[in-house]
């Protein structure tokens, strides 16, 4: 009795031996390569994750297959070959086996698109709080229709994974996701009939530089002072001083609060205590590191953003920090062709802020001036959208219709107007200017039938006057008694400005000034 005691103290022993063996040896997939997730079709395919080093580890699915071998940190990476879009609603089974014994499977695996939503609150507003939300959500019923969301987290160095799971589009879990991007989803869903994986990374109030990794940021010597700036604030960081600022703001909130109520205006937005500076979200590269960098290099078909209105602060640098971050994640994904969509901010009066009148024009003007200066990127208007009273307007449906057509017209090939008139080139005719256009679509209207408005026109000196405008073709002929030797013209150059000039096609024309500044080089502001 006691040599078999002894015996089966031994193989439970042996046994444990091997089941601890098995747990270090586990192979780990990041928390994107999980179940419901969306592959991107008809490309190869990354797959990555942990395992003990020097393990083999390979990848299986739809009869493809790919292996590697663990690196000394444990990380291996595989890359599958092209996979056909799924049209089972079933899904695959991805399986991934260690050559220890390990293996994991990640079931209801569809093969679609694949886009990043990303941006600041305006992108994150949910699909609850958007337009006709009560019929909306009801006919959400898209189950390969797939949401990744990014658990908000910044970081200091690069994370290697996140928190965050896919979950399928149904009426009991459409309200949360992004509006933007499930509009957005939807209707490029039933223009192509493949499954759409949509992989949310938001921050309210977020910035450009925040996005953007510090090596990126560092080479542009033009983006310097942001990163002196930064660096020295998070050196002499006094919490027991960011306190007291913190009291003396509220202080002078609850007097312009009750001001405000007894004016019956609305009230300003309570100022929040400012964190430790080392893990703020505005922070150059926070968010990115937390929250770009553990979905690379998860494989995109493209990208959608949005620009708030954190960098108004730093708006003379926007025209470098917006195509530095598109070229910094393009260099990440290894898609040096990643197309890139931007939603054009809509009119709101919000320059009073930084004491600049003309820093939101000019920050929606860095994305004009990207999209002359950066290949496969695009812009959605909305100069006739939004809420003067509201910087976050519930018409989302619209501003994904025109993100979905630039990306059906650029991204699929599809022949249909996706954009509203853009600038192109103006004449100076005697006392009047003639500006041409891009992007007439069918011919140029006004949503009203009165003359185009919010045109003005200057002469040398450069003091703009109020313009008559008027269509004359597929151009519009700018005027004034006041200035008989015009030189330059700005269309919508304010805030608050919702002109009238469109396409027949009902896509409104952006903004824009004739008396730009030079588009500057590399390094140069």
């Amino acid at each position: 009795m006691r040599f078999k005691h002894w015996t089966a103290v031994v193989a439970s022993c042996l046994l444990l031996a091997g089941s601890v063996s098995v747990v270090w040896a586990e192979v780990r997939l990041p928390a994107v390569i999980s179940r419901n997730m969306v592959l991107q079709r008809d490309r190869p395919v990354p797959v990555w994750g942990w395992a003990e080093p020097g393990e083999r580890v390979t990848v299986s699915i739809a009869g493809q297959s790919a292996s590697a071998k663990a690196a000394d940190d444990g990380h291996w990476q595989v890359v599958l070959p092209k996979l056909r879009a799924t049209t089972d609603r079933a899904g695959l089974k991805m399986v991934v086996r260690g050559s220890s014994g390990g293996s994991v499977t990640v079931e209801n695996v569809l093969v679609g698109d694949v886009w990043l939503c990303t941006g600041p609150s305006n992108i994150r507003w949910p699909v609850k709080r958007s337009n006709n939300a009560r019929q909306e959500i009801p006919a959400a019923d898209y189950p390969q229709i797939r949401f990744f969301t990014v658990e908000p987290k910044t970081a200091e160095t690069p994370r290697a994974d996140c928190d965050g799971r896919w979950v399928s589009c149904s009426p009991g879990t459409v309200g949360d996701f992004s509006a933007i991007g499930y509009y957005f989803a939807r209707r490029l869903h039933k223009e192509l009939d493949v499954p759409i994986g949509v992989l949310q990374s938001f921050w309210g109030g977020s910035r450009i530089e925040a996005w953007t990794s510090r090596k990126s940021l560092e080479a542009e010597p033009a983006l310097k002072p942001i990163l002196d700036w930064w660096d020295e604030s998070v050196a002499n960081f006094d919490p027991a001083k960011a306190e007291a600022i913190h009291r003396k703001q509220l202080e002078s909130w609850r007097r312009a609060a009750a001001a405000a109520k007894s004016a019956g205006r609305r009230p300003p937005r309570k100022p929040q205590p400012l964190g430790e500076l080392r893990s703020s979200p505005h922070r150059p590269a926070n968010l990115y590191n937390g929250m770009i960098v553990p979905l690379v290099p998860y494989r995109l078909r493209g990208i959608i953003s949005y620009q708030g209105l954190g960098n108004l602060f730093v708006v003379r640098h926007a025209r470098i920090l917006l195509p530095t971050m598109i070229r910094d994640w393009r260099a990440a994904w290894g898609q040096p062709e990643l197309p890139f969509g931007m939603v054009q901010p809509a009119p709101y009066p919000c320059s009073h802020l930084v004491g600049n009148p003309e820093a939101y024009s000019r920050l929606r003007e860095a994305q004009l001036l990207t999209l002359k200066t950066v290949a496969n990127t695009g812009i959605a208007a909305t100069m006739d959208l939004g809420d003067l009273e509201e910087v976050h307007f519930t018409n989302k449906q619209e501003v994904a219709r025109r993100m979905a057509l630039w990306a059906l017209a650029r991204v699929y090939e599809r022949q249909l107007v996706y954009s509203g008139p853009m600038y192109e080139s103006m004449t100076v005719e005697g006392d009047r200017i003639r500006i041409r256009f891009t992007h007439t679509g069918s011919g140029l209207i006004t949503e009203d039938g009165k003359p185009p408005s919010h045109f003005t026109i200057a002469g040398a000196e450069g003091k703009f006057h109020p313009a008559t405008a008027a269509i004359a073709g597929d151009t519009v002929v700018v005027h004034c008694d006041r200035v008989p030797r015009p030189a330059a013209v700005r269309f919508a150059w304010e805030d608050d400005a919702i002109p009238n000039l469109r396409n027949r096609e009902g896509l409104p024309a952006s903004l824009f000034r004739t008396d730009e500044l030079e588009i500057p080089a590399k390094g140069q502001d």
